[in-house]
């Protein structure tokens, strides 16, 4: 009889050789939305780990504990954050014990759930026992496991609950001497218990974690290359050594005796199995790991990982032993005591338990603050006659599971299974928490080096430079740490001032692009790489680069002597990389807590988690509102801030337009134009608000009100602090990607982004060298003749209709006197016409909105403004000028735009020109 497909499944595969899996993640939503059922049924699910971190993100970014808070607080208004805490876990472990009750019924010892005492016991034995006593007694579940770290106080409480026939998890072990001691208090606890049948007990040997300890460590030392193992061969073969003395225990004499009364074995459980470098296969610690009588504990992500594309090949963890005895040789060798490296791990490991615990504390009582004080929420949707149809999407959304199938990367949710960049482009669902640890070695990295520059540069263009120029604007630099400048212009008047404004001996670069081809970025790199030789013979030392692996960069940097080289996670696009190096490296140079920028979204990503209906999903209530807004004709999303907050528009401007604009489908975003009264829109607006708390202005508020009691949908969004920002930005990335699916589009590729560059480069190509003309088919109006101006003025809104946008397109410097004079062009256009009107830099916005304008709604008229450089400006290393190359940028970007059937007015005007345009706009008739 032929395997079913669920018989095929890594996930029942591993089940059949002996293995348990355990999901190391509890929140009330994963069972009342029957997800925990789900993954019981199809994925064999046998247990539960709780994680204080997702308990804290899941209260802080969502809605969801707000009810039963109240309640604790209506029956005591004192309660303080440790008792609600308490009385929350009690209730998510009782529901999650008796929905396993049928797994732990029919084995004894799988389906049980763990609950920890307090961290700050991690050293207190009496406190240990106390705290583990009470919760077991609250619980009152027989397959609830009490979690203890194996500390030196924590071996002999753990004996102790044993003996009294209370179940326990043993946690935070990284060596083989840590398994020996925890191993033999179980021996110990089960002899002195008056009957060991029916105990539970696992020894959770961490594995990742000794993996990222052990790179560090022969990173420090300069051995990466010089041994032929890494940080992770010594992961694997640490808890092969531990998995041997397991089957040597407990297959042999010292287990004979309880063996015969009925004991169950203590099952080796394999934590902290999720791969955080992007290089490694992110089922690798599963894959590795795979044994008869153990248990795999790992996060959702890992999971769907491993239910996609993980192998099952027998009996991996008794594999090639003599391999691993050789490595751990090989680690000795080269003078890293594996000891010390796990020593450490579990020093660490307490305080890095204890952190998230105390967090837990901090959002419980901030949670508490605004519920006495009846706060608003961070987020308000206005949507009027739309809010019908956005719920009908959310209540289809939840029937769907289109939660639960975008996490385990469903392709289907926008297009064809064969679709490519869909799949391959999700990694950004779980950076905030994936991006942990790297983003310590960053911030160490930012810490080491801060004191050497008073200057950081980020060299690129779209995703890797547009939430660095964010970060750089929003945040201030901390005490002694360099300000960061983005460049993202060719024009090389652009260039020229900033390379003479900086001191190269106290600047650092960041060269910023994911396949290391981009020309603009590649062009910029050689024109400081140049300059900076010629005043240091080690010019390395001043540049550090974010890229892919294995990418072009990734090899110039290694090949340069580059300070560092930053590789980021390939299945990341680079309008969502904000939380991978892209973003993280230039915000920790100028000294933000990254790690807090993570925090935020973190609590946003859980706000939107595989298991969090659609209706209470806080990004895909945004993606519905956005979706069904534009289909029904509001497809102009238009932005305003509070001071702070003013760059952070031109971030969602390539998240919406290169994400929807596609297939002549789209959503415009509009950053920038200034705020109007209701008479200045026509009804194809959404108005959006993001204001940091404490800045709001009243003017704006009156203005957003009655464009609310118009009619219009406003969405208003709150910051507390600067670094909500991060969590809008996971937000609007979730809601983004999910209005996608109601547009009917695959919001992860840019497939008209190619003509512009094509068609630049035959520019680059032609004969005048100057990429003037192509084809003889580029038109270009000068400002200075007023009749032909107007006349060309004229045409060009004359093929407007009501549903139009309008876009300025500006291959100019940008100036403080050329942005002045451009915000006036952009309020006239649309006062003068009631239409939406966007504004971009060349070549910068075509790697950002330019999608849409080639691809998306084929209703949108260009203006592209371009100039003649005071000077050329060799490119270092090539036949080309930086004057030549934004030519034929400019160029190439017309065509593209013609080639699309696009309205484009071409006129050549210095920034002083464009007061010009301005009376020949106004000169029409309204």
């Amino acid at each position: 009889m032929p395997e079913t497909k669920a018989a095929q499944s890594p996930t029942l595969a591993a089940r059949n050789e002996g293995q348990s899996l355990w999901l190391d993640y509890i929140r009330r939503s994963l069972m009342s939305s029957g997800q925990l059922d789900r993954l019981i049924e199809e994925d064999a699910l046998r247990g539960l780990t709780s994680n204080p971190a997702i308990f804290e993100k899941a209260i802080g970014g969502s809605k969801e504990y707000d009810d039963a808070i109240t309640a604790f607080l209506t029956e005591d208004p004192s309660m303080d954050a440790a008792e609600i805490y308490e009385r929350l876990a009690v209730e998510d472990i009782r529901r999650a014990a008796d929905i396993l009750r049928p797994v732990y019924e029919e084995t004894g010892y799988d389906g049980v759930v763990s609950l920890e005492v307090s961290p700050h016991l991690a050293h207190d034995t009496e406190g240990t026992l106390e705290e583990a006593r009470r919760l077991w007694d609250a619980v009152s579940r027989p397959n609830l496991m009490i979690k203890v770290p194996a500390t030196e106080e924590g071996i002999p409480a753990i004996e102790q609950l044993l003996s009294e026939g209370i179940n326990v998890n043993v946690t935070l072990m990284f060596s083989l001497d840590h398994y020996e001691k925890v191993a033999q208090a179980y021996l110990r606890g089960l002899r002195r218990a008056d009957d060991p049948s029916g105990i539970v007990s696992v020894a959770s040997f961490f594995v990742s974690r000794v993996a990222r300890e052990v790179d560090h460590r022969l990173d420090e030392r300069g051995l990466t290359d010089a041994v032929d193992f890494d940080g992770s061969d010594v992961a694997i073969a640490n808890a092969k050594m531990a998995y041997r003395r397991f089957q040597e225990l407990f297959h042999g004499d010292d287990f004979a005796d309880l063996r015969e009364q009925g004991a169950f074995v203590q099952r080796p459980l394999w934590a902290s199995t999720s791969t955080k470098d992007p290089t490694r296969s992110d089922v690798l610690y599963v894959e590795s790991l795979i044994g008869e009588q153990t248990v795999n504990t790992i996060p959702p992500d890992t999971l769907d990982a491993f239910r996609d594309h993980g192998t099952v090949a027998g009996q991996t963890v008794t594999d090639d032993l003599d391999r691993a005895e050789e490595v751990l040789a090989q680690l000795a060798d080269a003078g890293i005591d594996l000891d010390d490296v796990t020593e450490t791990l579990q020093a660490r490991g307490v305080e890095k338990f204890a952190t998230p615990f105390d967090d837990l504390m901090d959002v419980l009582e901030q949670k508490r603050e605004e519920i006495t004080a009846h706060l608003p929420d961070p987020i308000s949707l206005h949507l009027h006659e739309h809010e019908a149809a956005v719920e009908e999407r959310l209540d289809a959304w939840r029937e769907d599971d289109f939660a639960c199938r975008m996490w385990r990367r469903d392709p289907t949710l926008w297009a064809d299974e064969e679709t490519p960049e869909i799949t391959n482009r999700l990694g950004w669902l779980d950076l905030p928490e994936s991006m942990q640890q790297q983003a310590e070695e960053i911030t160490a990295f930012a810490d080491d080096v801060h004191a050497d520059f008073d200057d950081v540069v980020v060299l690129g263009m779209g995703g890797s430079s547009l939430a660095p120029d964010v970060f750089s604007k929003v945040f201030d630099p901390a005490d002694g740490y360099p300000d960061v400048t983005v460049l993202d212009s060719t024009h090389p008047d652009a260039v020229t001032a900033l390379a003479d404004d900086l001191e190269l001996e106290r600047t650092l670069f960041v060269v910023a692009s994911k396949s290391g081809t981009t020309t603009e970025t590649l062009s910029f790199f050689r024109y400081f790489w140049d300059r900076v030789s010629g005043t240091t013979d080690t010019p390395g030392d001043h540049f550090v680069a974010n890229t892919d692996p294995g990418s072009n960069l990734e090899e110039l940097g290694e090949e340069r002597d580059f300070r560092a080289v930053f590789r980021a996670p390939s299945d990341v696009g680079g309008r969502y990389s904000a939380f991978t190096p892209f973003g993280l490296v230039p915000a920790a140079l100028m000294g933000v807590d990254i790690t807090q920028l993570l925090d935020r979204a973190w609590a946003a990503e859980t706000g939107s988690d595989f298991c969090v209906e659609a209706p209470n999903n806080s990004g895909l209530e945004l993606g519905a509102a956005l979706g069904e807004l534009a289909t029904a004709g509001r497809d102009k999303v238009t932005f305003f801030t509070s001071p702070t907050l003013e760059s952070f528009p031109a971030w969602q401007e390539q998240l919406i337009a290169e994400s929807t604009g596609k297939d002549d489908t789209g959503i415009v975003p509009v950053a920038d134009e200034p705020l109007a009264d209701p008479g200045a829109y026509g009804d194809d607006r959404v108005f959006v608000y993001f204001y940091l708390h404490g800045e709001q202005d009243r003017d704006t508020i009156e203005t957003l009100s009655a464009l609310d009691e118009a009619g219009h949908p406003v969405i208003s969004v709150r910051l507390d602090d600067r670094y909500d920002l991060a969590r809008e930005m996971y937000r609007w990335e979730m809601g983004v990607a999910a209005a996608g699916a109601v547009l009917g589009i695959h919001p992860f590729n840019q497939p008209n982004v190619e003509a512009a560059k094509r068609l630049a480069t035959e520019a680059m190509n032609a004969e005048d060298g100057a990429g003037g003309n192509v084809g003889g088919q580029t038109r270009t109006i000068v400002a200075d003749d007023t009749g032909a101006l107007r006349q060309a003025v004229g045409d060009w809104l004359g093929a407007a209709d009501e549903t139009s946008y309008l876009g300025v397109q500006a291959y100019l410097a940008p100036t403080a006197a050329t942005e002045e004079a451009l915000r006036t062009l952009q309020e006239t256009l649309r006062d003068r016409t009631g239409l939406a009107t966007t504004l971009g830099y060349g070549p910068r916005f075509l790697h950002s909105t330019g999608q849409l304008h080639k691809g998306g709604p084929p209703n949108g008229l260009f203006l592209q403004l371009v100039d003649a450089p005071s000077g050329e400006v060799p490119v270092p290393d090539t036949d080309y000028t930086f004057a030549e190359l934004i030519a034929a940028q400019a160029t190439g970007d017309y065509q593209a735009l013609r080639e699309a059937d696009r309205t484009v007015l071409r006129v050549r005007a210095e920034a002083s020109d464009v007061s010009r345009l301005v009376d020949a706009i106004e000169a029409q008739s309204a």
